[in-house]
């Protein structure tokens, strides 16, 4: 049975650790299985940094606590107008109610941005809550929490005995209760099942989930599963995830 563990208390490199210990589970590697490149695109951290904390490398705190100015220019460059442009700082100020100096100061690093600021332009280039106040070490490990669960799962489908690393929370998947509970509860069917002397109340609850999705409508039942393919981090047979991917329209 596997045992919840939280290494470190979410230090990075603990979690880094134990990690690669379920991913070398599996037989494979950090590069095969996770998307460097999307942790970049969440967290602004380069790929090729993380890669190397995998690698086992050291990486210098200055290295993952990117700056305000850092994180916005990469979101600028990452995220472009429809043109393929940047946004200028008279295009920002616009959207976020500001004057064209101040914006400029923000983006010069010359003036620490409110919390109204910092807010808006999460909300404008479309990145998680907490993009520009989270710490590098905070950031990695949400987006590592998506990579956690879905080689939890694998393992589990391979028969494959890890230990779980217990992380709450993701970017990917949500961190509003009932995510947070369907996920548990999706999680928890994949456990070796109990003898039928012993049965543990997480299999009832999957009993009862799964006897509620037969009763659904299959309309209601297709709605929901999409919910659950996005807890678990899976494509749409169509190989949409709901988004049309296009960049925030210009102010």
């Amino acid at each position: 049975m596997d045992t919840p563990d939280t290494p470190g208390g979410r230090d990075v490199a603990a979690v880094v650790a134990a990690l690669s210990k379920q991913i070398e589970a599996l037989g494979s590697t950090p590069e095969g299985l996770i998307d460097f490149a999307h942790i970049e695109a969440t967290t602004a951290i380069p790929a090729g940094v993380a890669q190397r904390l995998f690698s086992g490398a050291t990486v210098p705190p200055e290295e993952l606590n990117l700056s305000f100015p850092e994180r916005l220019k990469f979101l600028r460059r990452t995220r472009p107008r429809a043109d393929g442009k940047q946004y200028s700082a008279e295009q920002l100020a616009h959207h976020l109610g500001i004057s064209k100096p101040t914006m400029t100061a923000v983006l010069r690093g010359d003036r620490n941005p409110n919390l109204e600021v910092n807010t808006g332009l999460e909300r404008f280039f479309d990145v998680p809550p907490g993009f520009f106040t989270m710490s590098g070490d905070e950031a990695l490990i949400k987006a590592l929490e998506r990579v956690s669960d879905q080689v939890l799962f694998l393992c589990r489908f391979k028969g494959v005995e890890i230990e779980h690393m217990a992380l709450r929370g993701s970017i990917a998947a949500g961190d509003d209760e009932l995510s947070q509970q369907l996920r548990q509860a999706l999680l928890s069917g994949f456990t070796a099942p109990a003898p039928a002397t012993a049965q543990q109340p997480e299999e009832r609850e999957l009993r009862e989930f799964t006897d509620t999705m037969r009763a659904m409508p299959a309309g209601r039942r297709r709605s929901v599963m999409r919910v659950v393919r996005g807890v678990l981090g899976l494509a749409h047979s169509d190989g949409s995830d709901g988004s049309d991917g296009s960049a925030p329209a210009a102010q």
